[in-house]
């Protein structure tokens, strides 16, 4: 698989400078043994983060994900490492848990920072020796399971607060991965709107644009529900903006009034974003400028004069693609 199409079955979508750094950490320590703490504001995607880590491994087994809040103090153990039937009250029938569950693949422990004293203790046995036992049987198991965690706070700060186990806490960040929020993504953000505006309108479907106006306010948002805020402001505005243009007064009143970024340079944003959507089209059509431009609505030369413009360098081998008679006519 191609870099090009390993980055897109990731779902990582975005040309800033930072996610361009996750990818390249994903790439480089998705294949190791490391345990990975993720770590980023709630909305910012670590679930998405986590599964990427996991295509990016190779490991044969599944990506299992376990939320460390959903469940009590009692029930830890036995959903983590599975239980046999009569271990407790209501325990009926026995049943694997996510441990074996994830068995040759990864374990995703999510809001990490809210697992029981119990189930900290229990979990630390089982990352220092990869045994286990189901709740109410003695034989041991062994896992060969890659553990990837995650939290929107500061695990570090809860270690100095005694809220959390600091030998757990070495165990778990083998290497720390730290999700950016959708407001230090710069272009990003106007780049990912019109993607899943482009989604909501489904295949075939001409998605609203923005107007010169709205774009100011979306990029002058400080979007505190990063990119899950973003996706469902774009299920409003496919919905609203009936008549193909995306007017301020279409944008909900949290985003028109809500708390703004420090102004700095706005086409510095429009640019970084232009160039997002004009790689991404060339990207979606194998360099193929004629359709490229058919994707984002403009012809042909007026997108050889944003390429200029943008300043976009486009490899040799795909210029030679692009410019060829017999591909892009």
């Amino acid at each position: 698989m191609t870099e090009q199409a390993s980055t897109a079955a990731w779902g990582l979508l975005g040309h800033s400078a930072v996610m361009e750094d996750l990818r390249e950490k994903i790439r480089k320590f998705g294949p190791s043994r490391l345990s990975i703490h993720v770590h980023g504001e709630t909305g910012t995607g670590k679930d998405r983060v986590a599964r990427a880590i996991h295509r990016a491994s190779g490991r044969p087994g599944s990506f299992v994900a376990f939320n460390a809040a959903g469940f009590t103090d009692e029930l830890v153990e036995a959903e983590l490492f599975g239980h046999t039937r009569g271990a407790f009250t209501g325990a009926v029938v026995a049943r694997e848990g996510y441990v074996a569950a994830a068995e040759r693949g990864t374990l995703f422990l999510d809001e990490i920072a809210e697992l029981s004293p119990r189930g900290q203790a229990k979990l630390l046995r089982f990352l220092e020796e990869r045994e286990y036992q189901k709740l109410g049987e003695t034989a041991t198991r062994r896992a060969d399971v890659r553990v990837v965690s995650a939290t929107n706070v500061d695990l570090g700060r809860r270690v100095e607060q005694g809220r959390f186990r600091q030998d757990l806490w070495y165990r778990l960040v083998g290497q720390p991965l730290h999700v950016p929020p959708l407001r230090e993504r710069g272009g990003d953000v106007l780049f990912l709107l019109h993607h899943f505006l482009r989604r909501e309108v489904g295949p075939g479907g001409r998605p609203p644009r923005l107007s010169r106006g709205a774009e100011d306010v979306v990029v002058r948002f400080r979007w505190p529900g990063n990119v899950r805020q973003l996706a469902t402001e774009a299920q409003r505005l496919a919905v609203k903006a009936s008549a193909g243009v995306v007017e301020v007064s279409h944008l909900s009143a949290e985003v028109r009034e809500g708390p703004r970024v420090a102004r700095g340079s706005l086409r510095s944003s429009r640019q970084e974003s232009d160039r997002a959507c004009v790689r991404d089209a060339l990207e979606r059509h194998g360099g193929n400028r004629t359709a490229a431009a058919a994707h984002l609505g403009i012809s042909r030369q007026a997108l050889v004069s944003l390429i200029r413009r943008l300043e976009l360098r486009i490899p040799p081998a795909r210029e030679r693609t692009l410019s060829s008679p017999s591909t892009d006519r």
